[in-house]
């Protein structure tokens, strides 16, 4: 007998948003922002707006979560 959740569906449970979600949190990680509970907030923010990071290199990524994440303080903490 198989069991099927009545439960909604959680989209950030999708394994493409746990990849996303990692690779975000790297980015957090080495720009030294100290992990707090808005942090992953900030972060599951990003992944529904559609934030696709940069194939330029993880330089270029960083650069544009610091930049997301002051605007991100500026309007949401």
């Amino acid at each position: 007998m198989s069991h099927v959740s009545t439960e909604p569906f959680d989209w950030r449970e999708r394994d493409d948003k746990w990849q996303k979600r990692h690779f975000l949190m790297s980015s957090v990680v080495r720009l030294g922002i100290p992990i707090q509970s808005h942090i992953y907030e900030f972060v599951d923010y990003l992944i529904s707006q559609g934030y696709q990071g940069s194939l330029a290199g993880l330089d270029e990524v960083d650069r544009d979560v610091k930049r997301l994440y002051n605007e991100y303080k500026q309007h949401m903490l």
